[in-house]
């Protein structure tokens, strides 16, 4: 009889010990997996960064260069109003120029 209990305690025991070693196996993969799936979620959260970052800089580019289009165009038109306005004193200047021109000149 005290054998059959020392049998039974020694069972017992082995049964624990699978238990114990099956779980530590199972922790292990457990631990396993959810490192690479972190991994996984950490490489698709750099992948969309990346995918925002050059977007973002592809849109400032596209909104920089329609800035700098509308500037150019901007400074065109007033360049041209100038030109226009200025049209009217031109004979007024060539004529200005002329005069005292031919006054140094004669006076030498």
């Amino acid at each position: 009889m005290f054998v059959e209990e020392l049998s039974k305690i020694k069972e017992c025991e082995d049964k624990a010990e699978k238990i114990r070693k099956d779980a530590k196996a199972k922790s292990v993969k457990s631990i396993e997996a959810a490192k690479a799936e972190a991994e996984k979620i950490i490489e698709e959260a750099e992948s969309k960064s990346a995918d925002i970052h050059e977007g973002g800089i592809a849109l400032g580019e596209e909104e920089s260069e329609k800035d700098y289009n509308a500037s150019i165009e901007r400074t065109r038109k007033q360049a041209l109003q100038l030109s226009e306005k200025a049209k009217p004193n031109m004979e007024k200047a060539v004529t200005l120029i002329t005069e005292r021109i031919v006054k140094v000149c004669g006076d030498n």
